[in-house]
C-alpha cells in the first residue's frame, strides 16, 4: 500500500497556518517555506508534504536540520 504525498508549498504553508490556529500554538516555520539556515524549500519533494504540514508542528528543517525555535 502506498501513501500518496502532495509536495506543494503553498498549500503546505496554508496547512501549517491552519495547524497553528486550531492548537493555538506559535508558527515557527518560515512564512515563506524556505529555511532561513540553507535556503532550500522545506515543502518541497523529499521534504514535508501538504499533509505533514497539516498533522503537526513544524519546528525544524527537514533537510539540513536547522531549528525554527532557537
Amino acid at each position: 500500500m502506498s501513501i500518496d504525498m502532495t509536495y506543494d508549498r503553498q498549500k503546505a504553508i496554508e496547512a501549517q497556518k491552519q495547524f497553528c490556529r486550531e492548537h493555538e500554538c506559535f508558527h515557527p516555520a518560515p512564512r515563506d517555506g524556505y529555511c532561513e539556515h540553507c535556503g532550500r524549500d522545506i515543502y518541497g519533494e523529499g521534504g514535508i508534504s501538504v499533509e505533514e504540514a497539516g498533522k503537526r508542528l513544524i519546528s525544524g528543517c527537514p533537510i539540513c536540520h536547522h531549528t525554527f525555535v532557537d
